[in-house]
């Protein structure tokens, strides 16, 4: 048995306070639907899983749920919402960890080696990495999961949550780190643009 997604808790939190009378109902569709979404990914590999069980196919589960009861748009909303509240945890994280001394100057580094690990192309995600100066970490993702599974499942709509969520963990951590991207996939573009750099003053 996985272990249940923040997507999942946040979807069950939203069932229980907008419909007391039938949240059960709505908690076991989503379940039967993450079922079947787990059944027909079964086959991908461990490192795409992670990604698959951690956001994805929660994320298809309970928006495909709550549309059925609340409309399309508020769903997004509502998973939006869920999305978007974990990334600012995640965000408050590394706000703390660039906020050591000279821990900053790093963070890029830091960044570039998460995402190659993280993000790999056993995961199913592909890039390119730009040779940069050690204070900058550039690179444009020019195949992700996220987009391929949500266009799959015929709601590429919500890719754009985790999208975002990128720009909230990311954005404003640390006054002397800047967080630049003008594109992703998700959005209709041919690649995600992303940039960390560490701003050297005076």
């Amino acid at each position: 048995m996985s272990k249940q997604s923040y997507i999942e808790t946040g979807f069950i939190e939203i069932s229980k306070t907008r419909y007391p009378d039938r949240y059960e109902t709505l908690i076991s569709d989503m379940n039967t639907r993450l079922a079947q979404l787990r059944k027909e990914t079964e086959n991908e590999s461990k490192a795409m899983k992670f990604h698959l069980e951690s956001q994805i196919l929660p994320g298809i589960a309970a928006y495909e749920t709550l549309s059925a009861v609340m409309g399309k748009e508020q769903a997004l909303a509502e998973i939006h919402r869920i999305v978007e509240i974990h990334s600012l945890k995640m965000k408050k994280a590394v706000s703390k960890a660039a906020g050591f001394a000279g821990m900053y100057k790093r963070i890029p580094k830091i960044f570039l080696k998460v995402t190659q690990k993280t993000f790999g192309r056993d995961a199913g995600f592909d890039y390119k990495i730009y040779d940069t100066d050690k204070n900058t970490a550039r690179l444009d993702m020019i195949k992700c999961p996220y987009h391929i599974m949500t266009v799959r499942y015929g709601c590429p709509e919500l890719c754009v949550c985790f999208c975002d969520s990128d720009d909230t963990a990311y954005g404003d951590i640390h006054p002397k780190l800047r967080w630049h991207r003008t594109k992703t996939l998700g959005r209709g573009n041919d690649c995600c643009d992303f940039s960390l750099s560490y701003i050297k003053t005076e």
